[in-house]
């Protein structure tokens, strides 16, 4: 079976990169011939091992001549209204690219998140202004909900999308994408398993693992920990635009002297962070997509406290493998900590249960063999 994948990186930049490597390997291993079209001048040749051919230009269609196309990140939508026309395609919708103005899919002045197709609404709630990268020049770009909508039509002909999530499945169908189209395949990367549960040696530290940027929510970690009555230490491990402001919020709420900004630590250090963790929180302010690091916390038998937002609920059972606040709600995410930091017998209960959760529902294994499934359908 032939498989050309459309991607606009050919690097390792992030966790979609891994992931559309990852597949890539894992296909090729089962017999896979595939190919990989990008627009990334400099490609990296790691990233690039499993594909027998790839180029920055679209002859490679008609050169490799695909069973099937499989489209990651993708912002040429001529390109993809050809394939769609002319090879049987499936779309892996990563992130909320494809249906919100701010890629965020949370309102930028209420912080709420958006449950809302594209329309008015991205008007009303102020998402049309975007920050502007350029130095120069006014602070903010505006966007129009025209071209996002139209993005979403080109995806007409689109035999098969895959999500990460129940909640992107959802958001996909409130944008008029028939459901019968989409298909759930939690986008587990072979690093998982060389990951395996870690003894307890701490019953109070707290950790955060992450981008420190405002969707990741980590001020909403601070000022719940500023309302635990119990004695507590937290690490924050991630770098990220928002970490400065994150410094100043924690002396603000006088906890700075309990909380340990890291700044950005290597993947494979992260083993002595995890070791000394009691537990883990995952605080999103924006709709995890999936929400891979809490996987990977329960991987190493860490129970998880998180807000229900997004793909976070389709692997955190409250009260199994650890606790769900709702989304936002910074008091509850308070308490729940407070509740595990009061009961260590319980939180450790929890993260063992977690393991086992992690061991037998989210294996890369697994993951590959539903991809090979729905992209033998689709050809």
């Amino acid at each position: 079976m032939k498989l050309l994948h459309v991607h606009e990186r050919a690097a390792f930049h992030g966790g979609v990169e891994q992931i559309v490597h990852d597949t890539a390997h894992g296909l090729a291993a089962r017999g896979w011939q595939q190919a990989l079209l990008h627009f990334e001048p400099q490609a990296d040749s790691d990233f690039l091992a499993p594909f027998s051919d790839a180029s920055t230009s679209k002859n490679i269609l008609a050169r490799f001549n695909p069973d099937v196309v499989l489209l990651h990140k993708v912002a040429d939508m001529d390109l993809v209204t050809s394939i769609t026309r002319r090879y049987r395609a499936v779309r892996m919708v990563h992130d909320h690219d494809l249906v919100c103005l701010r890629q965020h899919k949370y309102f930028p002045l209420s912080g709420r998140i958006c449950d809302k197709p594209a329309g008015w609404d991205c008007y009303k709630n102020l998402c049309f202004l975007n920050r502007n990268p350029a130095e120069g020049g006014l602070p903010v770009t505006i966007r129009t909900v025209g071209p996002q909508k139209q993005g979403i039509r080109y995806h007409r002909d689109m035999h098969r999308f895959i999500v990460g999530s129940q909640w992107m499945q959802q958001e996909l169908v409130m944008n008029g994408i028939p459901g019968e189209r989409i298909r759930v395949i939690h986008p587990i990367p072979a690093s998982l398993a060389e990951i395996r549960p870690l003894p307890h040696q701490s019953d109070n530290e707290i950790l955060y693992v992450g981008q420190v940027i405002r969707g990741k929510g980590v001020d909403l970690l601070l000022r719940a920990l500023a309302r635990v009555p119990q004695r507590w230490h937290a690490t924050i491990v991630g770098a990220g635009n928002h970490l400065d402001s994150c410094r100043r919020l924690a002396k603000n709420l006088g906890i700075a002297e309990n909380v340990e900004f890291t700044g950005w630590v290597a993947h494979q250090d992260l083993e002595s962070y995890y070791t000394n963790a009691a537990f883990t929180v995952v605080p999103s302010r924006w709709p995890e997509p999936f929400g891979m690091v809490g996987v990977e916390a329960m991987a190493r038998g860490r129970a998880v406290v998180g807000f229900a937002a997004g793909g976070i609920p389709d692997w955190l059972n409250n009260g199994i493998n650890g606790v769900l606040a709702p989304a936002g709600d910074v008091d509850e995410l308070g308490k729940a900590i407070s509740g595990l930091l009061a009961d260590p017998a319980h939180s450790r209960s929890l993260g063992n249960r977690a393991a086992q959760h992690a061991a037998q529902e989210f294996t890369h294994a697994a993951y590959l063999e539903a991809m090979e499934n729905l992209l033998e359908e689709a050809a």
